[in-house]
């Protein structure tokens, strides 16, 4: 290329990065931390579909302050070491919130990093009840959560289980992380608040490859039910073993009840069995009806609980920019603090003086090989 042209190369090239960088510049930037490699890639996946949709909705009505939303989001695989890498990135990146790290140990190590950046993080997937006990009044006022903990579906749970159900003994089988030990701790606590025997618990690492032998185990000591805590990846893999055992067992505690194991409930392979959610597709509200209809337009498939939260995650961060009339992060967090916001499940969200957000849990059951909304059951603030 002669000298003449590949100047006149190089300029244009100059003069396009700058309108992308310009034109970058006047979005609003908002961060997120998914594990869309490892064991949780799938729950990452739905998640996106959340984001897009949410995305398009706000961007299509003109954005927020006349500026587009932008998403931007790095794969923590659901680790807590990569979560800290990506928080530091969205940190660099200047983003004025950032939409949590999906996973309890993934968030638990990022909210230092928000604190010290002051820049507010809004959780809809991690449960940990650490989460509830740091934020807040707890020491972390930048870390704001719109899901129930664990503490909080356990408890919901155990009302249910002990006015509705004739169970009383329950195995515990959970991941050995945050999450898993942190839900099992719950299910303890509530268990003997309602006269509930808990007989065994197994903790397991991350991706185990085969769960017969705990399985065996289990059966023979004939539990009521099976309570589990695990990631999509983890669940689904027991489960399997277990039909291929012809278990009859149901399963409680927090499974996911769409998702990945919609093949296994549609076997009949877990029949009966009752869990604790944040969410529920056939929930009857007009914001819940967009979501259902958008998710099944886009992606052929159902919205689960991480659909919800990256959906509803992002509007609520919407709301709080267009309320503090700023993209700045301290802002934002000021207008968080006293926000009201209607969720896609028709209820109202503002925040207690811990930062949590929930005030519903839904319970579901497994019947006839469908998963139907037993109740909803409302928390005290």
């Amino acid at each position: 290329m002669p000298l003449k042209s590949r100047l006149a190369f190089s300029v244009a090239l100059a003069m396009a990065s700058a309108m992308v960088s310009a034109t970058n510049a006047q979005n609003i930037l908002v961060g997120a931390g998914t594990p869309s490699t490892g064991v949780a890639a799938a729950p990452a996946l739905w998640e996106k579909w959340g984001l897009d949709i949410a995305a398009d909705e706000i961007n299509a009505k003109g954005g927020v302050l006349g500026r587009k939303i932008e998403v931007r989001a790095y794969d923590n695989r659901c680790n807590p070491s990569e979560a800290v890498n990506v928080t530091n990135r969205l940190v660099e990146d200047k983003v004025s919130v950032i939409l949590g790290m999906h996973c309890s140990s993934a968030t638990l190590a990022a909210m230092p990093l928000v604190e010290k950046a002051h820049i507010p993080m809004i959780e809809g997937i991690a449960s940990s009840p650490r989460i509830t006990d740091l934020s807040g009044v707890g020491g972390n006022d930048w870390t704001f959560r719109i899901n129930p903990s664990d503490q909080d579906m356990m408890e919901a749970l155990g009302i249910y289980l002990s006015t509705r159900s004739k169970w009383k003994r329950f195995a515990v089988v959970g991941e050995d992380t945050d999450f898993g030990r942190g839900g099992a701790a719950a299910f303890a606590t509530v268990a003997k608040k309602y006269g509930l025997e808990i007989i065994s618990q197994d903790f397991h690492p991350q991706s185990l490859p085969d769960f017969t032998p705990m399985l065996t185990r289990i059966r023979q000591s004939r539990p009521d039910a099976i309570a589990i805590f695990q990631l999509a990846g983890d669940q689904l893999n027991m489960l399997r073993n277990a039909m291929q055992l012809g278990l009859k067992i149901p399963y409680a505690g927090r499974f996911d009840p769409g998702g990945a194991n919609a093949q296994i409930i549609a076997a009949g392979g877990m029949e009966s069995s009752i869990t604790a959610w944040s969410y529920s597709a056939e929930i009857d509200s007009p914001e819940n009806k967009v979501l259902v209809a958008e998710t099944k337009k886009r992606f052929d498939n159902t919205p689960v609980l991480q659909t919800w939260a990256g959906y509803d995650t992002l509007r609520l961060a919407a709301q709080a920019i267009a309320e503090a009339g700023s993209a700045d992060p301290e802002k934002i967090h000021d207008a968080l603090k006293k926000i009201k916001f209607r969720n896609a499940i028709g209820q109202e969200v503002s925040f207690d003086d811990h930062n949590q957000g929930a005030r519903t849990v839904v319970i579901e059951k497994v019947e006839n090989r469908k998963v139907l909304v037993e109740q909803l059951v409302q928390l005290k603030k």
